[in-house]
């Protein structure tokens, strides 16, 4: 079960702005849910220029989540958020996902990266840097390379829950066998179906 981190973290280091004289790279990361099984996951190469925000619609997109919950990014120690205007005073330090683009975050990601998504209940997603590409030719938007198992139904509580499901569903005579089409509203629901044909489209405009 994922939970929300809190805490005052150390400050990052400040975001370097890009220039046109210094070459980015490109990361392919390997995204999968924590504690899924089989283990569901998608691998993506992302513009480096890319922010952690952008990041978070890819994932989306990626997964085939519905972007309905709240969400954070732990990259190294630090702990990034949507910023939300408030005039409340907060227990917490919080550093804007927006303002951090991916380049300016490597050692961190290398060291540490994960993803939650519904924290305090739901997916937490591991992030592994696989490569560092090479900005000899610029990435302009970011690619569904590939692959594996359906993403659960928003309405599941979590990934241990789901995996009873999954289970379940494979198994006629149990008693939930029909869960995952109810609760997805899919009659044809297959957990081990992903259409990387469709989800590339999606990723591709983001």
């Amino acid at each position: 079960m994922a939970n929300v981190i809190k805490g005052v973290f150390p400050e990052p280091t400040k975001p370097t702005p890009s220039t046109e004289d210094k070459p980015i790279p490109s990361y392919i990361l390997n995204i999968s849910i924590t504690f899924s099984d089989p283990l569901i996951w998608r691998r993506v190469q992302v513009p480096g220029n890319y922010s952690l925000a952008q990041l978070h619609d890819v994932i989306q997109q990626a997964m085939g989540w519905s972007d309905s919950h709240v969400h954070q990014f732990l990259v190294g120690k630090i702990s990034y958020e949507p910023t939300i205007k408030s005039n409340k005073p907060r227990e917490s330090k919080r550093f804007d996902e927006d303002k951090y683009q991916l380049h300016t975050l490597e050692e961190g990601m290398q060291f540490m990266f994960s993803y939650i998504y519904d924290a305090g209940e739901g997916w937490e997603h591991e992030i592994h840097l696989e490569e560092v590409v090479s900005p000899e030719k610029e990435l302009k938007y970011p690619i569904l390379l590939a692959g594996k198992q359906a993403c659960p139904p928003e309405e599941v509580g979590d990934v241990h829950e789901y995996n009873q499901l999954v289970t379940a569903f494979e198994t006629p005579e149990s008693s939930n066998h029909h869960s995952l089409a109810e609760l997805s509203g899919n009659p044809d629901f297959n957990p081990a179906y992903f259409n990387l044909d469709a989800a590339k489209k999606l990723v591709c405009k983001v």
